[in-house]
């Protein structure tokens, strides 16, 4: 008993912890591994003794004749469930990695990059106020409470220890190139701004050749590119909390 109850909580932990490794802000490099193993460890006591956290008798008969093969399965299982579904609440930042590294691409701003809080990789200043303000979305609609009872649902519909793994790879697949395209929607109104900058400057260039238009429309690019996010900021915000409600119901779907 006190075995099976052993690899019960070791599973468990597996899976929270991949889980945790993947979560976006939480999961980064710069996040100290002491606070990763200790939320993985606390929300794995929080959750041990819940349906389908601990070991059925039958998994534990079936692996009597390969207990190693079985439980090197299970937890490789467990692993890839954790993983997957960290992925899947990390895909909230993705539209606002994307809008921002199109709007900093088109105001000349990408050499400005600096070590991102949010990711792993460098971002440009645009990037980060993107992606801080899809943060603060996704707590103030109360997003850390859906990520929460997902990790907690996914114990009931994929049983510790089962080797069923019929999870929605599909789905997964889908949202992932979805997630693209809200991106490239949440850029497309400062997009079309410094689109029309372009026109702009391409007629300058034209009525007057002695202009020298490269030097002019960059500051002018910034300007404009600066302008048209501060004025449509409201709207931004609004369009993220639009993307971080379609994305709690994805999260809800695949569970």
């Amino acid at each position: 008993m006190i075995e099976a109850l052993a690899l019960s909580f070791t599973l468990t932990l597996v899976r929270v912890g991949g889980f945790v490794a993947l979560l976006p802000v939480l999961g980064v490099r710069r996040t100290p591994r002491l606070v990763k193993m200790g939320l993985a460890v606390a929300l794995t006591v929080l959750w041990f003794g819940s349906p389908g956290t601990v070991l059925t008798p039958e998994f534990v008969k079936g692996a009597a004749a390969a207990p190693w093969l079985a439980y090197g399965l299970a937890l490789g299982r467990e692993a890839l469930l954790g993983g997957l579904l960290g992925y899947a609440f990390g895909l909230f930042l993705v539209p606002a990695h994307v809008a921002g590294e199109y709007v900093a691409q088109e105001m000349g701003l990408t050499i400005g990059g600096q070590m991102d809080p949010a990711g792993d990789q460098p971002a440009g200043p645009v990037t980060q106020l993107f992606e801080l303000l899809a943060v603060l979305t996704f707590f103030a609609l109360d997003g850390h409470h859906l990520l929460l009872s997902a990790a907690h649902a996914s114990f009931a519909r994929f049983p510790v220890g089962s080797l069923s793994l019929s999870l929605p790879f599909g789905d997964l697949v889908g949202a992932t190139a979805a997630v693209q395209e809200w991106g490239l929607l949440l850029a497309a109104p400062v997009g079309a701004c410094l689109f029309l900058t372009s026109v702009v400057l391409a007629l300058m260039a034209r009525a007057a050749p002695q202009m020298n238009v490269f030097s002019m429309g960059f500051a002018l690019r910034v300007f404009v590119g600066l302008g048209a996010l501060l004025l449509l900021l409201p709207g931004i915000g609004a369009a993220m909390a639009g993307v971080c409600g379609r994305l709690g119901d994805l999260v809800q779907g695949l569970l």
